[in-house]
């Protein structure tokens, strides 16, 4: 990782066409993600993004401060790093930045609320998405999917657009783990298949030396998202490496799947109960 952001990663952060990703750590020490495309450089050590809605991703980051962030582009290039939440503010240079945008200057409902920060930590420089290795795995998980075995609950934890997502092989897929230093990290795993409502297999083609380091039982969370922007948010555990036919994949088993996208955020397994809003 080089540790700053250049200008070159800073104008191709600025552009709306992207997926932006922050992830933080819940009081239960899970990673969870959230999909914010407003993320962009303020400069070559601070992340900065505009809020919109609000989620549990900006009440964990005042709890624990240290986050990953991930940015991918149109042009198949990413980004990731790690950072330390450092505040917000609702007025000055950058709020008036964010609203005059066209997206969020002509939009009726929606304005950005406020305008978070984060120190830089750790900087990855632009990477390339490893399209051939991707195609691959996601060929190795279908084929190897009839002879790993189901999730050992045996519930059925995902259903109706969250299901249609973790079937679709065309969905982006990330992965999050915690790190020896206690930091959120994003990992695109867009090659992983669905077993069952209750389990995922990730085929090591991409990002396998990272996922090989991580602890039976980690704690884990994959975000999926289509271009439409529909997206969902599963969090669980690492259930360890195994090889099946030739093919050495990791299981991840499904613990929680919360509903990221608005009008009304939240678990959706297992259920919570309404909140009356006054």
């Amino acid at each position: 990782m080089t540790g700053f952001i250049n200008n070159e990663d800073k104008q191709k952060f600025a552009v709306t066409g992207k997926i932006g990703l922050i992830s933080t750590i819940s009081p239960f020490g899970e990673p969870h993600i959230t999909l914010i495309s407003s993320i962009q450089a303020k400069d070559e050590n601070t992340i900065m993004w505009g809020q919109f809605t609000h989620g549990l991703s900006k009440e964990y980051l005042r709890k624990n401060p240290l986050s990953g962030f991930f940015v991918l582009n149109m042009e198949k290039k990413w980004w990731r790093g790690k950072a330390v939440y450092t505040g917000d503010t609702d007025t000055g240079e950058d709020f008036d930045m964010y609203n005059n945008q066209p997206l969020f200057r002509y939009n009726t409902y929606f304005g950005i609320g406020k305008v978070h920060y984060m120190d830089v930590k750790d900087f990855s420089g632009q990477q390339d998405l490893n399209m051939g290795a991707i195609i691959k795995g996601a060929l190795q998980g279908k084929f190897i999917k009839p002879f790993v075995k189901p999730c050992p609950d045996g519930i059925k934890k995902i259903k109706g657009l969250s299901l249609r997502l973790a079937k679709d092989m065309t969905s982006l897929k990330f992965l999050s783990y915690i790190d020896e230093e206690g930091f959120p990290i994003i990992l695109p795993v867009i090659q992983a298949v669905m077993k069952d409502e209750g389990r995922i297999i990730i085929p090591l083609s991409v990002g396998g030396d990272e996922i090989k380091k991580l602890k039976s039982g980690a704690k884990l969370a994959m975000f999926y998202a289509n271009l439409e922007l529909s997206s969902v948010l599963l969090q669980g555990y690492f259930a360890g490496i195994s090889k099946k036919l030739g093919v050495e994949y990791a299981v991840f088993d499904i613990h929680k799947v919360y509903n990221s996208m608005v009008p009304v955020v939240g678990y959706i397994y297992p259920m919570e109960p309404y909140r009356t809003v006054h």
